[in-house]
C-alpha cells in the first residue's frame, strides 16, 4: 500500500524527468539548422505546430527518422562531427557537384563509341530495339558492293548469267535517229571520280558517232589532284579513239569552282552536252532527243535533260505519279544474298508488322533517316500512292518549308535522291520510261526577243532535210528562271562564248543569271531521261546504299559491250553473304 509520502516522491520524479525531457527538446532545436518555430503557438503542449503542414499520421514518425539521421556516425574526412551540425548551403555544394559530374559521365549528346560486332545472327522473328542495335563495321572510304566478289575483292564475271533481257520503250523516229549534220556535238565530261565514270564509260561508248550515236567527241574535263584517278583516266582515254582529257592543267584543283572549265567550249557550229562524272543511266534516246530539242528550240539559251535525282524535276516526278514509295530497308543486316542484280521485284516488300512504327515516325527521321547498314536497298511499301505519306518524298511534299528549292531538302536529303532512283529502277524494270514525258511543246515564237530588243540566238533556226521529220521540243518543262542543276545540258559554243569569262558558280550563271539576262530560258526536255547519283550533300549516306551495284548491273546487262563489262571496285559489304 502505497503511502502519500510514496506517492509525492513519485510526483517529484516526474517533474524532474519532465524538465530534462524539455532540455533535450531545447537543444536539439538549437542544433536544428532551419528556420522552422518550434514553440507551441496553440497552447495545447504537444509541439507538435511545427510540422503542421504534413499529415498528422506522418509528423511523429518524421520527428523520430530525423533524429535517427542526426545520431549516425560521419567519416573523419567531413567538416563536422555531427550531422545535425551540417549547413545547408553545403548541402546544395556538394549536390551541385554531383549533379555536374553525372552529367559529364552520362551524356547524351556525347560522340556514340563503337562497339564491337557480334558475330551472332541477329534474330529474324521480332523487331530489334533501336537502343539494342549490332554495330556493323563500316568499310573504309564508305565504299564496299553486295556483289559475290571473294576477300580480296576479285570478281568472276562469267559466274553471272547476264543475257539482256531488257526492254526500253523508245520514240525514236521510223527507222531511228538519224545524226544531223553541218555542226559537231561534243560531250564535256566534268571529271574527278573514276568509280562513277567506269559505269558512264558504258553510255558514252553506246553515244559515239563511231557506233551510230550522236556525240563526235568525249572530251573529260580534268578537275581532280587525285593522281589515281587521273591514271586511270590517261589509260580509259588511250584505249578510246573518241576520248580525250582537257582541262588537266588549267583547273584540275578541286576547288568547286567550274567556270575555268567552259573556256573550251567556244566553238562555232559546236553543240556541247555538258555533264557530270556521277551520271548513272542514259536512255538510248535522251542524247538524240536532247540534241533535237537544242535544234528546235533556238530561243532557249540552254536544253536540259531530264534529271532523276534533282529537287525541281524530283518533285514534278512526284506529282505526275512518276515515284514510288520506297523507303530504307527497315532491317539491320541484309536478309538477301549478295548478287549481280538490278531488279528491285526480287525484295521482299516492307514487312507489316513494321508498318506501324514507320507510320509514327516524325518528318525528319523519314526525311533523313539513320543508314541501316552497308550496302542496304530501299524496299517498295506497296504500290498504293496513300502510301506515299510516309516517305521522304511524302512527308516534303506535306510541309515543304520555306527554303527556295535548289536548295531545299529535296537537294539536301540523300532518301529523297535515292527514292527517286529506285523509282527509275523500278519503272524501268516495269517498262514506263513515259511516265516522266510530261510537259507542253514550247510555245516561243520564231522571232522571240530578250531585254536587248534584238534575238539573242547565235545559230540560225535549223530545218531539217526534206522528207526528215521534224523532232524535238514535243513536251518541254520551262524552269521559269530558277535556278536548275547543270548535270546534263545541251548549249551551243558561240553563245558560251559571249559570257566568258564563266562565274565560278557556272550552275547558277547557266541555269538563271544569264536567262534572266538575256530573256533566254532555261528548259527540260522531259522525254531525254537521265540518271543522277548524288550531289554532295547526299553523297556519304547514298555510298552506302547498294545503288552504284544496282547501276552497274543494270549497265553490263543493256548497254556495256561484252568486252567492256564492269567489275566492282570494293570488298564485300559486312554480312552479305553468297
Amino acid at each position: 500500500m502505497r503511502t502519500k509520502q510514496d506517492e509525492r516522491d513519485a510526483e517529484v520524479e516526474a517533474q524532474l524527468m519532465s524538465k530534462d525531457k524539455e532540455d533535450d527538446c531545447a537543444t536539439s532545436r538549437e542544433n536544428f539548422d532551419f528556420d522552422y518555430d518550434y514553440s507551441d503557438r496553440d497552447g495545447d503542449g504537444d509541439g507538435n505546430d511545427a510540422y503542421s503542414y504534413w499529415p498528422k499520421q506522418y509528423s511523429a514518425s518524421s520527428r523520430l527518422l530525423w533524429r535517427r539521421l542526426r545520431s549516425m556516425p560521419v567519416p573523419n574526412w567531413l567538416p563536422v562531427r555531427k550531422l545535425s551540425q551540417v549547413n545547408p548551403r553545403f548541402l546544395l555544394v556538394v549536390f551541385a557537384v554531383s549533379l555536374a559530374v553525372t552529367a559529364l559521365i552520362v551524356n547524351p549528346y556525347s560522340p556514340l563509341r563503337p562497339s564491337q560486332v557480334s558475330s551472332e545472327p541477329t534474330p529474324t522473328t521480332e523487331e530489334l530495339p533501336v537502343a539494342t542495335e549490332t554495330a556493323v563495321p563500316t568499310p573504309e572510304l564508305q565504299f564496299c558492293t553486295t556483289w559475290p566478289v571473294d576477300q580480296e575483292g576479285n570478281y568472276d564475271l562469267a559466274s553471272h548469267d547476264r543475257a539482256n533481257h531488257v526492254v526500253q520503250h523508245s520514240i525514236a523516229p521510223k527507222g531511228g535517229w538519224q545524226k544531223p549534220g553541218g555542226f559537231k556535238i561534243i560531250a564535256m565530261v566534268f571529271f574527278g571520280r573514276k568509280r562513277y565514270v567506269d559505269i558512264l564509260d558504258c553510255y558514252l561508248r553506246q553515244n559515239l558517232a563511231a557506233h551510230g550515236g550522236y556525240l563526235d567527241e568525249v572530251w573529260f574535263m580534268v578537275h581532280t589532284e587525285d593522281e589515281d584517278d587521273i591514271a586511270w583516266l590517261n589509260a580509259l582515254v588511250a584505249e578510246n579513239q573518241g576520248y580525250r582529257v582537257m582541262g588537266q592543267e588549267d583547273c584540275k584543283k578541286n576547288d568547286a569552282k567550274y567556270g575555268c572549265l567552259w573556256k573550251y567550249a567556244t566553238a562555232s557550229h559546236t553543240m556541247y552536252i555538258k555533264l557530270d562524272d556521277d551520271i548513272v543511266y542514259i536512255h538510248p534516246d535522251a542524247i538524240p532527243q536532247l540534241v533535237h530539242t537544242r535544234l528546235a528550240v533556238p530561243h532557249a539559251f540552254g536544253v536540259s535533260a531530264h534529271l532523276v535525282n534533282s529537287p525541281i524535276t524530283g518533285m514534278e516526278q512526284f506529282h505526275h505519279n512518276v515515284i514510288y514509295p520506297f523507303v530504307p530497308d527497315p532491317n539491320h543486316s541484309p536478309r538477301h544474298k549478295a548478287s549481280e542484280t538490278w531488279r528491285l521485284s526480287e525484295l521482299d516488300r516492307y514487312p507489316e508488322k513494321k508498318l506501324y512504327r514507320l507510320r509514327n515516325k516524325i518528318d525528319r527521321k523519314i526525311i533523313y533517316p539513320d543508314v541501316p547498314y552497308p550496302g542496304h536497298p530501299f524496299v517498295l511499301l506497296s504500290e498504293d500512292n496513300f502510301d506515299l505519306l510516309h516517305t521522304s518524298m511524302g512527308r516534303y511534299d506535306q510541309n515543304p518549308g520555306g527554303d527556295f528549292i535548289a536548295f531545299s531538302p529535296v537537294w539536301k536529303s540523300w532518301a529523297m535522291g535515292a527514292q527517286q532512283q529506285y523509282s527509275l529502277l523500278y519503272n524501268l524494270e516495269k517498262n514506263q520510261i513515259s511516265r516522266y514525258f510530261f510537259g507542253q511543246p514550247a510555245t516561243y515564237p520564231a522571232n522571240a526577243i530578250g531585254p536587248h530588243n534584238g534575238t539573242n540566238a547565235t545559230v540560225p533556226v535549223w530545218a531539217p532535210k526534206q522528207g526528215q521529220p521534224v523532232l524535238g521540243g514535243e513536251q518541254i518543262f520551262d524552269t521559269q528562271f530558277r535556278r536548275y542543276n547543270l548535270n546534263f545540258c545541251a548549249v551551243w559554243g558561240s553563245d558560251i562564248k559571249k559570257h566568258l569569262p564563266m562565274d565560278d558558280d557556272d550552275e547558277d550563271a547557266i541555269t538563271h543569271s544569264i536567262p534572266k539576262k538575256t530573256g533566254r530560258p532555261f528548259i527540260i526536255d522531259t522525254r531525254a531521261v537521265v540518271g543522277h547519283f548524288s550531289f554532295y550533300t547526299q553523297s556519304e549516306e547514298m555510298r552506302q546504299t547498294d545503288l552504284l551495284d544496282r547501276w552497274r548491273a543494270f549497265a553490263n546487262e543493256a548497254v556495256c559491250k561484252p568486252d567492256n563489262l564492269k567489275k566492282p571496285w570494293d570488298t564485300r559489304c559486312p554480312l552479305f553473304e553468297d
